[in-house]
């Protein structure tokens, strides 16, 4: 049969990002890549890798994440949206109504009523809803709820290969929506039946004008499918699904129903079980059926919200909270460079600052013995200068204190060391010329201090007096000027 499927080009409006869709199909992953070029999506890839795991062994968990780590080298997911789904016979699918309101409202709506949809705890359990029609004051939604554990399986493997899901669907709701959007199924307004037949299970959709009624699940085993009895099971769920459908919508009458079958077997047993319930009936295979990957990429890639997303909420928070944590791993690997950065910028600094001291401690130690000469140089020269100097000789210090000698002063002894003191014992006729004396050679130029030794006054008023002068010289011995 000739395929109605052409992947490589459907026109809806496109999105920057592509898709990445990741199916979990029996013992295998199967990979479906697209992306949109100017409306059309177009596929990239599609791949496959074993999840099969060994004999011994019957947790399949961490064969999932070898075969989904093998997916990973084929694509990039920073430039793809992942996307993943759960199989139709792990989730429960009901329809309800409820009052017409915003989907936030339905949702509060639903959280209330959960409880008696499914006997599961809720702690255990993951759902999401699906509005389909409103009228009469009511709106018509497609509930799923999954095990929280089968989900987790799934998306754990993905994100230990680096490959977080964003969006959890059903395959089987997936694939009717594909070919609903291909018109290989009849869109009138009667009670039409999608039934997809694998290896291990039989999902039914009751459907009218492309929008789902009820959606019911068959689990059937390799040993049944092969005998009457998975004949029987499905004729009887099939009547059953009908029947309810029927009773729900009483002026829809039954109408197509379509089979999806990978091989013969399948479609044997298929239209065996048409025969049996006098239902027009199409067949589609192989190429005819779109694999459960292909059909949620093409969701994704058209750009078009996939109805459903089963995907915990504790997902996303361990996301943004790992994207927090290496945000911050990041500023702080950030700041240890500019730190780094700042300490290699001062010690290259303060090496150069250093060379720079050594070079002029280098440089002063060269001049030390040059200096050192200049000092001695200088010494010898006040020396020489002071020597050459004849302004406080014993002579001329002799003559200035003769010149501020009042009348009447006699000297009776004179003791000159050189630059540094004149003794001038004598006697005047009375205190008052002595004082006299004393403050001539204060104010003298050759004396920086007159210090009366001791000093006697006789009756007559004859004072003997006995002076210590200090040269100027005296101060300016042994420094430097």
């Amino acid at each position: 049969m000739k395929s109605l499927f052409n992947p490589r080009k459907l026109t809806h409006l496109g999105q920057t990002r592509g898709c990445a869709a990741v199916a979990f199909s029996g013992s295998n992953l199967e990979l479906t890549t697209a992306r949109t070029d100017g409306g059309d999506v177009q596929v990239l890839q599609q791949a496959s890798a074993s999840a099969a795991p060994p004999p011994d062994v019957e947790n399949a968990a961490p064969q999932w994440q070898v075969a989904a780590q093998s997916l990973r080298r084929q694509f990039d997911p920073h430039e793809h949206r992942v996307v993943t789904s759960v199989n139709g016979e792990d989730v429960l699918c009901q329809t309800l109504r409820l009052p017409a309101t915003e989907p936030a409202e339905l949702k509060q709506i639903l959280d209330l009523q959960i409880d008696n949809i499914t006997p599961l705890p809720v702690e255990e359990i993951v759902y999401s809803f699906e509005p389909l029609e409103s009228s009469d004051g009511q709106t018509r939604v497609l509930v799923a709820i999954a095990s929280r554990s089968k989900v987790n399986e799934r998306v754990e493997a993905l994100e230990a290969a680096g490959m977080p899901a964003e969006i959890v669907s059903v395959d089987t709701l997936a694939m009717f929506h594909a070919l609903c959007k291909r018109n290989a199924l009849p869109t009138d307004d009667h009670l039409n039946v999608l039934v997809a037949l694998s290896g291990a299970s039989a999902n039914v959709i009751v459907y009218s004008q492309s929008a789902p009624f009820a959606v019911r699940s068959l689990v059937l085993s390799p040993e049944a499918i092969h005998s009457g009895e998975g004949e029987s099971l499905l004729r009887e769920e099939l009547q059953r699904t009908l029947v309810a459908a029927e009773a729900e919508h009483p002026e829809r009458g039954v109408g197509t129903m379509t089979f999806l079958v990978q091989d013969e077997e399948l479609k044997s047993l298929a239209e065996r079980v048409s025969a049996q319930l006098s239902t027009p009936s199409n067949f589609l295979t192989n190429g005819a059926v779109p694999t459960a990957s292909l059909s949620l990429c093409l969701d994704c890639a058209a750009g078009a919200t996939l109805r459903l997303n089963l995907l915990p909420e504790e997902w996303p928070m361990k996301r943004r909270a790992a994207a927090f944590r290496q945000r911050l791993i990041r500023g702080a690997i950030a700041a240890g460079v500019v730190y780094a950065l700042a300490l290699a910028i001062f010690l290259s600094l303060l090496a150069v600052k250093a060379s720079q001291l050594h070079r002029v401690e280098r440089d002063v130690k060269s001049l030390q013995p040059g200096f050192m000469q200049a000092r001695q140089t200088q010494s010898e020269l006040i020396t020489m200068r002071k020597q050459l100097d004849n302004k406080y000789s014993a002579l001329e210090v002799l003559r200035e204190v003769t010149t501020l000698m009042p009348d009447g002063v006699r000297l009776s002894e004179f003791a000159f060391k050189k630059d540094q003191t004149v003794g001038l014992k004598g006697q005047a006729p009375s205190a008052a010329v002595s004082d006299d004396f004393l403050s001539k050679l204060e104010k003298g130029e050759l004396f920086s201090k007159v210090a009366p030794n001791r000093s006697s006054t006789e009756a007559g008023g004859l004072t003997k007096f006995d002076l210590v002068c200090t040269l100027k010289t005296a101060a300016g011995v042994g420094t430097t000027p």
